[in-house]
């Protein structure tokens, strides 16, 4: 009888144990839910204040450790910090302090479509665009209308001059149309010229397309695209910002904003672009910052507003492209940047310290399945044969399907980022069972 007595009061110390374990795991992460929202609170309020933005609050975040420690930092740190002068920093640290963000918040909700707030404080969120981390300085904050994936996805860049000529408007449009024919998304500027002409043009095609703006939402820019963004967002894609909604445009934001535009895709390509051209610009950081391939689409060689692209042809670090072909060729070749930042995203994650979306009303249809791709008809037949193969070399997945390599390569790599199939050590694809994560 004692033993059992013992036994008992041991059992009950064990559950009380467990208990306390419990709870004491509850309160951490309660803790840390309130120092996550405390932080996002005080990084809002220095974004919402005249002369603090995304850059600025980045060397902030990086001299302090974080948002809220800047706020309550001493003046003479916080003015060394944010290159402010004392006056300056001390008046924007009291304004910060001031700001009630209810009507931050009353913002997003004044619009119709859903906007999701994402957030990076000091590490990356699942909520976050993976290929976007790779960024030297991704954005802290994004601001999101419409269907955006964490995941990877096939996406190329079409930037060019905003005073295009027919020629480059016809050319901007037939490969931005043939891409999306072929479910890659086509990522832009939203700009007058080229950029809406890309977008525009996968609209047609009923693909997928994102805008990258460089102002809040309160001001579309140009304000006569208003309706192309709302298009977009219909159409199953994005219309982005890293500004909050009250934020004019300025000519300081379109540079900053042509990162956050090469950062989302696999591949840039310029059509059209003069000697200086803040399309080239976006090239740039492709090529510089992130060691992604650029193409550039030639025009007449005595075409002033394709000097830029004959230009970086000629140096080396541009690829030439004739069209949509010669892009997928591109996008084969940064496989292993895409498969990475699938297994990226695909590692345990820290707790996600995202703002929850804000509805408004029901948040736009979107064309992507749970993993964050839309399926696409060329890769759901090559996924079919691949089942009928069971595994496959390029060279026998070519004789089966009867496609070109590119048209190939590109529904490949759709199904390897969905994780739908993977490949061998020799080259070959499999598919992967969805039961057990292995091969079938």
């Amino acid at each position: 009888a004692r033993s059992e007595d013992l036994h008992a009061r041991s059992e009950d110390l064990h559950a009380r144990s467990e208990d306390l374990h419990a709870r004491s795991e509850d309160l951490h992460a309660r803790s840390e839910d309130l120092h996550a929202r405390s932080e996002i609170a005080s990084a809002l309020r220095l974004l919402s204040v005249r002369g603090i933005g995304p850059a600025r609050l980045a060397k902030l975040v990086e001299c302090f450790g974080s948002a809220f420690a800047a706020e309550n930092a001493d003046s003479t740190l916080f003015s060394q910090a944010s290159g402010l002068s004392i006056r300056d920093a001390v008046e924007a640290q009291a304004q910060a302090r001031r700001i009630d963000l209810t009507s931050v918040f009353q913002s997003i909700t004044a619009h119709r479509a859903s906007i999701e707030m994402r957030c990076i404080l000091g590490r990356p969120t699942c909520g976050f665009p993976d290929l976007l981390l790779a960024c030297p300085d991704p954005p802290w904050l994004l601001l999101v209308k419409g269907a955006l994936s964490a995941a990877p996805e096939p996406a190329v860049a079409i930037v060019g001059s905003r005073r295009a000529t027919s020629y480059g408007r016809l050319h901007a449009g037939r490969l931005a149309s043939a891409l999306a024919e072929r479910g890659v998304t086509v990522v832009s500027g939203g700009a007058r010229g080229i950029d809406a002409e890309a977008h525009r043009a996968a609209l047609r095609a009923r693909g997928r397309t994102i805008a990258v703006v460089a102002s809040g939402f309160d001001h579309p820019y140009p304000p006569e695209h208003a309706d192309l963004y709302e298009a977009i967002v219909e159409g199953g894609g994005a219309v982005l910002t890293e500004q909050l909604p009250s934020i004019e445009p300025r000519a300081e934001l379109f540079p900053r904003r042509n990162r956050i535009i090469a950062g989302l895709s696999l591949v840039t390509v310029v059509v059209e672009a003069a000697e200086r051209s803040g399309a080239l610009l976006t090239a740039r950081i492709a090529v510089e910052d992130l060691s992604r391939d650029v193409g550039c689409l030639p025009g007449s060689v005595d075409s002033a507003a394709s000097a830029g692209c004959h230009r970086a042809i000629r140096e080396g670090w541009a690829t030439l492209v004739r069209g949509a072909d010669d892009v997928c060729e591109l996008i084969a070749s940064a496989r292993t940047l895409a498969v990475g930042a699938v297994e990226r995203s695909q590692q345990p994650a820290p707790k996600p310290r995202n703002i929850p979306v804000v509805h408004n009303r029901e948040p736009p249809k979107s064309n992507t399945n749970d993993t964050g791709h839309h399926r696409t008809e060329d890769a759901r037949l090559l996924l079919d044969a691949l089942r009928g193969l069971r595994s496959a070399g390029l060279d026998e997945l070519e004789r089966s399907v009867g496609w070109e390599i590119q048209r190939m390569a590109v529904a490949l790599l759709e199904l390897e980022m969905s994780g739908s199939v993977e490949r061998d050590g020799d080259g070959s694809y499999r598919v992967r069972s969805r039961r057990s994560g292995g091969v079938e």
